[in-house]
């Protein structure tokens, strides 16, 4: 058996009430999340599979990553949202990255501003995503870092309170 084998049997022998909250990244450079989910980095993005079922491809790790944490917490309108305005906001970068090449290659002078106006409010809406993919994403590390803070609760004496009257 190899020693990295070893050491993942050993580790998850040892911390297996710990696996819930582990993410680690393996050899290969995919992610091992919450001992449920695996993000796989492709070329055109992060293919996440939850147990053997794709789930989709992500544009990079945080939002990949979000949609784990989402899904974690039941949360499954939140992480069908993460999905479909991340594959918006891709679709609309490469649609902006074509048409500015297309408008700079325009010997027209017309049609380059007919080009430059209709990539303007694709760009207002690009960014309109961005701040909307940036909120799930900040939820999401809001939501597992409140999950790692209430993961080890102080005992305290069960006394009820006790006032000198």
């Amino acid at each position: 058996m190899k020693p990295e084998q070893q050491f993942k049997r050993l580790f998850e022998q040892e911390f297996q009430g710990l696996l819930p909250n582990t993410i680690w990244q393996q050899d290969d450079g995919s992610y091992e999340v919450f001992g449920k989910y695996r993000i796989q980095p492709e070329f055109p993005g992060y293919r996440v599979h939850c147990s053997a079922t794709e789930v989709g491809v992500f544009s990079n790790t945080r939002t990949a990553l979000s949609w784990c944490i989402a899904d974690k917490n039941k949360s499954y309108n939140t992480a069908r949202e993460i999905l479909t305005v991340d594959n918006k906001l891709t679709a609309l970068t490469h649609d902006i990255a074509v048409r500015a090449a297309v408008g700079d290659r325009t010997k027209n002078i017309d049609m380059r501003d007919v080009i430059l106006r209709k990539l303007e409010r694709k760009i207002i809406h690009k960014k309109l995503l961005e701040n909307q993919l940036t909120k799930y994403i900040n939820w999401a590390k809001y939501v597992q870092q409140r999950g790692f803070d209430n993961e080890t609760q102080r005992i305290g004496r069960n006394q009820p309170n006790k006032t000198n009257r």
